[in-house]
């Protein structure tokens, strides 16, 4: 990574866990996410940013600015797709091991993120079934309304650009209505 796009990265996250006005904490974690999804820097300039959206998620900042830190956390997560396996696995690991439901739910954001945002490219077609599996999981064991709609919100969007690995964890009684249907059913419940 050049000396400037460091120096930029390093005042970029200095200002975001300094800044006091809510505005220009905002308007520097919409930079931090142009960095991410424009920048050349290398995967372990990228670890530090995911260890510092995650610290983000975790604080106890303002809803608006922690959804922010876990919408970079999914960019973060669809740039560094070659690594998607590691990244989701370590993704689930952080939602299971976090107690507070908050938390959870920024990660299950940042994993909804990543998955719009890899959208229709397929970026992530050989982790999908590992993806799937953990996300059926969670929505078996959720207990507050929040992470059950977030839950259903992540298998939509997996359903919607993978129907092939929606359809071997969720049994379709009709073939063109099953996702479709589901997505319709779910459209209104879950906004």
């Amino acid at each position: 990574m050049a000396h400037s796009e460091e120096s930029r990265l390093a005042n970029l996250l200095r200002r975001v866990s300094r800044e006091d006005d809510r505005e220009r904490r905002l308007a520097t974690l919409k930079q931090l996410k142009e960095f991410i999804s424009h920048g050349e820097s290398k995967v372990v300039s990228r670890i530090v940013m995911l260890d510092f959206c995650v610290s983000i998620c975790s604080s106890k900042l303002l809803w608006e600015l922690r959804q922010e830190a876990a919408a970079s956390l999914g960019l973060l997560c669809t740039v560094l797709s070659y690594e998607a396996e590691r990244i989701f696995k370590w993704l689930f690991a952080k939602f299971t091991a976090s107690v507070r439901d908050e938390v959870k739910l920024l990660f299950l954001l940042a994993a909804q993120h990543a998955l719009e945002t890899a959208g229709e490219r397929k970026a992530f077609s050989h982790v999908m079934q590992l993806v799937m599996s953990s996300l059926q999981s969670i929505l078996e064991n959720v207990d507050t309304p929040e992470l059950l709609c977030q839950s259903v919100r992540c298998i939509l969007q997996v359903a919607r650009c993978y129907p092939h690995v929606f359809s071997t964890n969720f049994r379709v009684s009709y073939p063109f209505c099953g996702v479709f249907g589901l997505f319709a059913s779910f459209r209104d419940t879950f906004p």
